[in-house]
């Protein structure tokens, strides 16, 4: 999805379909008690993988992975749509009932990092734009 689409279209939607509900957070409260953190973080990690971005450290492994899942949710038993955000740094995790807000979220996700990186990163990583920050993408 173009940039400048994902940028205009999230309002749109967001309107339509409702916020994404946050259910981790390293930060900040969450939408779903804390006492159920372990059973959303591990439904996550488990879900299937439909997209994802990645920085590797020095040492080769990954330091920043921002992936869309779909999982079950650990309450409800229903399938969700994830944005799972986990960096050396913090994490968070968001999701929705409709895959097409979770892609859009990890859009802007992905965007967001390299416009305000969380990482101390060197400046070939900012060459060629999202092809260069990132080692893995599937955002262009």
């Amino acid at each position: 999805m173009n940039a400048v689409l994902v940028m205009e279209a999230a309002p749109q939607v967001t309107a339509k379909l409702a916020e994404m509900r946050t259910v981790l957070n390293s930060e900040a409260p969450t939408d779903t008690p804390r006492e159920q953190a372990d059973a959303y973080r591990f439904n996550l990690l488990g879900g299937k993988t439909l997209r994802e971005s990645v920085i590797n450290g020095a040492d080769g492994k990954p330091d920043l992975v921002i992936r869309c899942v779909e999982y079950i949710d650990p309450v409800s038993q229903q399938t969700r749509y994830g944005v799972d955000y986990w960096s050396v740094s913090r994490y968070w995790a968001s999701d929705h009932a409709t895959r097409v807000m979770a892609e859009l979220s990890y859009e802007m996700a992905v965007r967001n990092e390299f416009a305000h990186p969380t990482l101390t990163l060197s400046l070939e990583r900012f060459t060629r734009g999202l092809a260069s920050f990132y080692d893995v993408t599937d955002v262009i």
